[in-house]
């Protein structure tokens, strides 16, 4: 809602020219904080960059999805969205508020292999706020919900494996009950995320993009990226 189609594009065509990595949720914890598999050799030598939408607002698809389609006819490469959506409020369209994603755009995207579908809680309740049953109630539901809406795309159960927090959101209390539900979990600290230096999964730093942020900072801050260099088996990745 804060972008425009031409700088979004501006900033994609980019990191495409530049060839870099566009993780999506499950990458990130495969390969980077559970290392429970090698970073594939074809990644070798590339920069790691996640791109991610939090609310499921329509817009990501109707003015976002004709850019990733644009991109792939023009370089034959597929970018990946990263989507943290509330289930509670799909297909939500009052004539007055933003419209919200449906489950259909959701299965399109998924469909395509432009999207990364993960939670952002059911309601966008601060989870912090929550009692314990609540909270489970908010947690489970929202997966739930994904999950049916992706159910016979999503046969490796990828859906809402993560989480983003609303309103960046969480505490002590909230991260005892996210590894039943979730394998990592995601802040707006305006922080680079360190993988080497991450000490909870559960609190994994993005940078906050708005209206004020022009591509060309955000080039900027994409350039910081560390590329990805082959090691010695005797050195951890």
């Amino acid at each position: 809602m804060d972008y425009t189609k031409q700088d979004l594009e501006k900033f994609i065509d980019y990191l495409v020219q530049k060839n870099y990595w566009f993780l999506s949720s499950q990458d990130l914890f495969i390969y980077f904080i559970d290392k429970s598999q090698p970073i594939p050799t074809e990644h070798i030598g590339q920069k790691p960059v996640m791109l991610t939408f939090d609310d499921g607002y329509k817009g990501v698809h109707k003015n976002g999805t004709p850019i990733l389609e644009h991109i792939e006819e023009k370089y034959g490469e597929k970018v990946k969205f990263v989507l943290f959506v509330n289930p509670k409020t799909l297909g939500f369209d009052n004539g007055k508020d933003l419209p919200h994603l449906s489950c259909q755009d959701l299965r399109e995207g998924y469909q395509k292999d432009f999207y990364d579908i993960q939670s952002h809680g059911f309601t966008h309740k601060k989870l912090t706020k929550l009692s314990s049953k609540e909270l489970d109630v908010e947690l489970y539901l929202a997966k739930l919900a994904l999950r049916k809406c992706t159910n016979d795309l999503d046969r490796n159960k990828i859906v809402a494996a993560h989480i983003a927090y609303p309103f960046s959101a969480i505490n002590k209390r909230v991260e005892r009950k996210l590894p039943k539900y979730h394998l990592t979990g995601f802040i707006y600290d305006d922080n680079f995320l360190r993988v080497n230096y991450l000490k909870n999964q559960f609190r994994i730093s993005r940078i906050t993009v708005g209206n004020h942020t022009s591509p060309y900072k955000l080039i900027r801050l994409a350039s910081r990226a560390s590329t990805l260099k082959k090691i010695s088996k005797s050195k951890k990745i």
